[in-house]
Order: C-alpha cells, then sequence, then structure tokens
C-alpha cells in the first residue's frame, strides 16, 4: 500500500499557518518515503487558503521523487486548455510525477463566482474531463461542446502520462471513475461499510468496461494522527479537527447530513486514524484488506502547530509506514 500525505491549505483566524509551512512538511515527507503529496482546492474562504497548482509547482522544485496531486480540484471552473497548459507545466518541472484528481464539487458558493450553476456541475466536469485527456495526448483539438469550444488547439510540449484520479461516492460517480479515469478516491467521509460495497462495485465497472484492476487504484483519505496513546493525540488534535468539521457542516458537506450525525469525536471516530503507531497499523490494514491501494493521511487542521504536525509525520515515516513496506 502507498502513502501520502493530504497537505493543509487552511489559513487560520490566530495567523499561525503561512504557506511556506508547506515547504518543511515536503522536505521531511520525501525524507520519510511516503510516496505522494496531494492538495485539494477551496476558494472564499475568509481566513484565506492555498491555491493548488502554485503550491504544487513550488513543492515540484524542492522535491525529486514525490507523486504530486489534486484530491481534488474542480475542472468545471477552469478553460480545459489553460488548465491542461497549467498542469502539464508542473508534470514537466517534477519530471513526470504529476497526477490530477477531479471532482464534481459541492458548494454553491464556491462555483458562482466563477460563473457556475450547480445543475451545470456534471456536464461542466465531463466536457472537461475528457478534453484534458486529448490536451494531454493527442497532436491538435477540434471541439464543440455545451461549454467550450475549441479549433486547431493543442498543448505543447505533450506530457508523457498524466493519471487522472477520479473522486465520488455515489454509485453513478464511482461507475464514472472506473470509465474516465485511472483511479478512483472514495470519499473521505466512507465507512469501512461503505468502502466494502463501493470497491466492489467499482471493481465491477472496471470489469464491465475491460480494465485491468491492478492498473486502477483505490485512493482514501483518513485524518490522522500517531502518538503514545489515542488520549494523548485526541488531546493534540481534536480542537483544530472538530473546528474543520464545523466548517464542512456549515458548507453543507453530505456526509455530516446523509449520516445524520454533529459535528463530535465520537459520532465520527470511524473516519479517523489516531493512536498508538500499532493502533494505526492495525486500522489501516484493515484498509489494505479491503483493497485500498493508496492512503493519503491528513494529519494538519486549520490552526494547528506546525511542531505538532511535524512530530506525527515523523512517527508516521518511522513507525508505521515499514510495517507495509
Amino acid at each position: 500500500m502507498k502513502f501520502g500525505v493530504f497537505l493543509n491549505q487552511y489559513y487560520d483566524e490566530a495567523g499561525d499557518f503561512v504557506a511556506t509551512d508547506l515547504y518543511e512538511q515536503a522536505d521531511l515527507i520525501e525524507r520519510l518515503e511516503f510516496d505522494s503529496v496531494t492538495v485539494g482546492e477551496r476558494h472564499v474562504h475568509e481566513e484565506g487558503f492555498v491555491e493548488p497548482l502554485t503550491a504544487l509547482a513550488a513543492i515540484a522544485a524542492r522535491t525529486d521523487s514525490l507523486t504530486l496531486g489534486t484530491a481534488a480540484m474542480l475542472p468545471a471552473l477552469y478553460n480545459p486548455l489553460n488548465l491542461a497548459e497549467q498542469v502539464a507545466t508542473i508534470d514537466r518541472l517534477s519530471d513526470g510525477r504529476m497526477s490530477f484528481g477531479a471532482a464534481l464539487g459541492y458548494r454553491a458558493r464556491e462555483l458562482a463566482p466563477f460563473g457556475v450553476e450547480m445543475d451545470e456541475r456534471v456536464g461542466r466536469f465531463l466536457e472537461s474531463i475528457g478534453l484534458l485527456k486529448q490536451f494531454w495526448t493527442e497532436d491538435r483539438i477540434n471541439h464543440t461542446g455545451d461549454y467550450w469550444s475549441f479549433d486547431d488547439a493543442f498543448v505543447s510540449p505533450r506530457p508523457d502520462d498524466i493519471p487522472i484520479w477520479i473522486g465520488g461516492h455515489a454509485d453513478i460517480a464511482i461507475k464514472r471513475a472506473a470509465y474516465r479515469g485511472d483511479a478512483w478516491i472514495a470519499s473521505a467521509s466512507s465507512t469501512t461499510d461503505d468502502l466494502t460495497s463501493q470497491i466492489a462495485f467499482y471493481e465491477d465497472a472496471l470489469d464491465e468496461f475491460g480494465m485491468a484492476r491492478e492498473n486502477n487504484d483505490v485512493i482514501l483519505m483518513r485524518d490522522c494522527f500517531v502518538a503514545d496513546s489515542v488520549s494523548e493525540a485526541r488531546s493534540k488534535i481534536e480542537p483544530y479537527l472538530l473546528n474543520l468539521y464545523r466548517l464542512y457542516a456549515r458548507w453543507g458537506q453530505t456526509y455530516l447530513d446523509e449520516h445524520e450525525i454533529e459535528v463530535d469525536y465520537d459520532e465520527l471516530n470511524e473516519k479517523f486514524v489516531i493512536g498508538t503507531p500499532e493502533e494505526c497499523i492495525d486500522q489501516l490494514r484493515t484498509y489494505a484488506e479491503l483493497g485500498v491501494d493508496h492512503v493519503l493521511i491528513r494529519c494538519q487542521f486549520p490552526g494547528q502547530p506546525q511542531s505538532t504536525t511535524l512530530d506525527c509525520l515523523e512517527r508516521f515515516g518511522d513507525e508505521v509506514i515499514p510495517a507495509f513496506r
């Protein structure tokens, strides 16, 4: 199983976080032999948020081996030619280490400034994904679609290969990932029972489309913290972790509504991998047995100190990853 880190990009009210904190984390993540670093996308966040592609370009210049990924961006918001050029440039700067993760988005407040309506998301997403693939693999593109048109357009130089990861929770979204992507990003909110049925559905969809399971990864993000005990881990991260979930609730994050739960640690804890190294290893082995290929851990939350985050990364790299090598 591969391991990556989903980096914190949220500024916070206290002003403790700065974007250059990501440099120190990326340096450590690579030294500890994680497989990847990934970033997400967020807009109109009051305290501020680090833009993903700029961040990955900077990290590309400081690292040599890490896969660089988005988990996930919202392609519906962008002109596909411009987006294809930006992602391809990071791939070139990093000597072929870029993967592009994409999702629909669920927050109207983020889509509206880009002139995108909620009921346009699927159409724009599908058209954009198709165009990105074409721009990265074909010499010339002529296209007349519902949202974009191109006449003799192209990306030069084209990348050798940029895997497309597609996120989604509903059956139709998982099937879309199987048909249009190279990996499926499972919802960070999926329970173990959810993952059991969802991975089986994904594998059935791959079979239906004649695709090899070994060439199509299941990627899962988990909030994580390694300490000497569960209670110590909770004391280190709980205030910051739950504050982030309060933001999710305010934004209408579907998991909280679908499962009818409150922002409370005990109701959310099935989503978390926290505790001693041995406890974290046991939980991660469960995911490996279910068929998860690549786990993205998130171990820093808005307002959480950098030193605490670095300590967790050290312990995960030194005491958890070796159990899976």
